[in-house]
């Protein structure tokens, strides 16, 4: 009886014993046969998308090899589809020995923007200061209304702009609004839907749609105002809370931007669509105190990139001062190079950074290239009191570049940008003088910690899409 009990209990265990050495054996004669078209699979996927990627980007081997070995099936999909820095052709290139402005000019008219001469320039030293401006010269429209925004947000400032715009297309004036879809995820859906309902021109840029891994990237940044084609507003400005003060956000929000009028303003029109007469090149003589302005742009994933030229251009040209703000600074190897060899060369070079930051990956990588210009004799501070989304260099007291490009990868390379140089040396003294007054407040870049360290090794490979 007590065997009977016994048998009976353990006949299930050595059945499932018997079972489960069965599948092992099982397992071990057929499963190296059963995996080998998958590991065929993989080699062939991974090698297509090696000879993929030398053939479209050379220079983000690294980081596409580190996906293909890590994650061999997802990463090599993902080779495919993710778009990170493309250096831009050769043909744009101009001599480094072309005059300052006129240099500008050529790399501009490359992208399709002919330069002129601005009759004013006016400098903000913060979102609240252009915020009353901007609405006044909205109000004094007569023709037309064309803004491009990466972000919009409802609040006192998105809803006194917006209140304006539907006022002046009840009344007949051509009003456009372009926004970026992953800028403005917050908006509702229909939301551009409700705006063409009253007359506005509304465009949604890149919506954004499953499996489209190819645009992620490629987002619409532009910063940009243009009123009666006679009046255009740039920098860094986007139309939210708290960029003028009324929303608190990594504390004090410090940005720039620049409010241009003039013929040359027209030049923006271009990336809303519409013709416009060419502009006639910068001259003295063209007004009595006519400043020499560059409008410049790029459009989200193009191949050739005017940005990254000027900038390069901007950096390397300068002779004794470079004053830059930038809240994101993982620059292009060639333009490290040109404010490294600046700083070698005697320029004094000071690079303004963000203290608290909105994306703390980014601060580390920002803080790592920081460490190496100033290895190279430059100087480099953080802003303390709060968050710098400033966007602006100015070089030797005399030129001034203030637009939406930041000095990372993602701008300089993928996303639609735009920016304009002067020069004027008047412009130039109220952006330096802003300049000092946060310089003197700001903090050291700080001593790396381990843990730091470690977290920036791991993120650097990926620095191209961050």
């Amino acid at each position: 009886m007590l065997r009977r009990r016994l048998l009976r209990r353990l006949f299930p265990c050595g059945l499932a014993l018997f079972l489960l050495l069965g599948a092992g054996i099982f397992l071990a004669v057929k499963l190296p046969a059963a995996l080998a078209p998958i590991a065929a699979g993989e080699r062939v996927l991974s090698l297509c998308a090696a000879l993929y990627i030398l053939a479209r980007s050379p220079a983000e081997c690294k980081t596409y090899r580190l996906l293909l070995l890590t994650v061999p099936w997802l990463g090599g999909i993902f080779c495919f589809f993710l778009r990170g820095e493309t250096p831009p052709p050769p043909a744009a290139r101009v001599p480094l020995g072309t005059g300052r402005m006129t240099a500008f000019a050529s790399l501009a008219a490359a992208g399709g923007m002919r330069s002129g001469c601005a009759a004013h320039a006016e400098y903000f030293p913060t979102g609240a200061a252009m915020y009353p401006r901007l609405l006044a010269d909205l109000r004094a429209a007569k023709k037309e209304i064309f803004l491009d925004y990466y972000i919009l947000a409802r609040g006192k400032f998105f809803d006194d702009v917006l209140q304006i715009l539907e006022e002046k297309a009840e009344k007949g004036l051509s009003v456009k609004l372009i926004y970026d879809d992953f800028g403005c995820a917050k908006l509702p859906r229909k939301f551009a839907r409700r705006l063409r309902a009253r007359g506005i021109a509304a465009t949604v840029f890149g919506p954004l749609r499953p499996f489209a891994l190819s645009r992620l990237n490629a987002r619409d940044h532009r910063k940009l105002a243009l009123i009666d084609r006679t009046a255009a507003y740039l920098g860094g400005v986007n139309l939210a809370d708290e960029y003028i003060g009324e929303k608190i956000r990594f504390g004090h929000w410090k940005d720039t931007a620049v409010r241009l009028s003039g013929d040359v303003c027209a030049q923006f029109a271009l990336l809303f669509g519409e013709k416009t007469a060419p502009a006639e090149p910068p001259s003295a003589d063209a007004l009595p105190n006519a400043l020499p302005c560059v409008p410049f742009a790029d459009g989200a994933g193009t191949a050739q990139r005017t940005g990254e030229e000027v900038l390069f251009r901007f950096v390397s040209s300068a002779e004794e001062t470079l004053e830059i703000c930038t809240p994101y600074f993982v620059p292009s190897e060639r333009l490290l190079y040109a404010l490294q060899n600046a700083a070698r060369a005697g320029v004094k070079v000071r690079l303004m950074l963000p203290h608290i930051p909105d994306k703390r990956s980014v601060l580390l990588l920002s803080r790592h290239y920081a460490r190496k210009l100033l290895a190279a004799g430059g100087e480099a501070r953080e802003y303390t009191a709060g968050f710098l989304h400033a966007k602006s260099m100015t070089a030797d007291g005399k030129y001034a570049y203030l637009g939406s490009y930041n000095l990372d990868r993602r701008s300089l390379f993928t996303q639609a940008e735009c920016g304009a140089v002067l020069e004027s040396a008047s412009f130039a003294a109220d952006a330096v003088r802003d300049f000092d007054e946060i310089w003197k407040t700001g903090s050291p870049i700080a001593k790396e910690k381990p843990a730091e360290k470690l977290l920036r090794i791991l993120l650097l490979p990926f620095a191209p899409w961050i």
